[in-house]
């Protein structure tokens, strides 16, 4: 997702360990306040308690794959250097660590809400374990594995200066993968999928049209220019043929 190259003129930084702290604390505090509103809903409207799990789970679903959407976008136009010299490197770098964990959060929150649900009634082992859903446990594993990899790659930020420039970079390709098990998980565990259809598609295609340019950008920056020797003058001054 996210080949970012630091600019010539400012120096990039990690992200600090406040940073982090304050990641995570988002993370808690996004789950805290969904199951928080289950509660409330279930006081007030206790005849709409019974699927408001499902809607809490389904929108913050699809909010977390839109942030994840834009997470990869965000990513693939700073490394193509589009808008790299009018954002700051630290700015351009925070957004998308930000951009990472609030998608985190909805995702936690997603799976999580799901254990008080009646219809699916899955439990949390079942929650933060690959494949052993009893509902779609195909399309739901690949949802769970992409999770923590999205998971490994938030916390990768905090550790770039051990991991050096270059196995940051490759590890960060693995983004493409998560975005593609996402994209499955959606498409085939949602019970709207028909209706999202158009979300998923348009953030394939984007995804897909950015990552080749990103591609031909790279190729065409690599390509040597050719040198232009002058024609050698004589004594009299007159330019002379290049001798082939």
């Amino acid at each position: 997702m996210y080949l970012l190259i630091p600019s010539q003129n400012a120096p990039e930084r990690a992200p600090s360990a406040w940073g982090l702290l304050l990641s995570l604390g988002l993370v808690v505090l996004l789950s805290v306040l969904g199951f928080a509103s289950v509660v409330v809903i279930g006081y007030y409207l206790p005849d709409t308690a019974a699927k408001s799990y499902w809607f809490i789970s389904r929108s913050s679903g699809v909010v977390a794959y839109v942030l994840l959407t834009i997470g990869v976008l965000w990513g693939l136009v700073q490394s193509g250097a589009l808008f790299r010299s009018r954002v700051a490197p630290l700015l351009s770098l925070g957004l998308h660590s930000f951009l990472n964990w609030l998608a985190l959060g909805l995702a936690a929150l997603h799976g999580a809400i799901l254990v008080k649900d009646n219809y699916i009634q899955i439990d949390f082992a079942r929650v933060v374990t690959p494949f052993l859903a009893e509902y779609r446990p195909v399309p739901v594993g690949l949802g769970i594995i992409g999770f923590y990899l999205m998971l490994l790659l938030s916390l990768s930020f905090y550790a770039r200066s051990h991991l050096g420039q270059r196995a940051f970079r490759l590890l960060h390709y693995t983004s493409f993968g998560v975005f593609i098990l996402v994209t499955l998980h959606g498409l085939l565990a949602g019970t709207d999928s028909g209706v999202l259809g158009w979300l998923y598609a348009a953030s394939f295609v984007a995804v897909v049209v950015l990552t080749v340019m990103r591609i031909v950008s790279t190729r065409n920056k690599r390509k040597p220019v050719p040198r232009v020797l002058p024609a050698p003058v004589s004594r009299g001054g007159e330019r002379l043929p290049h001798k082939r």
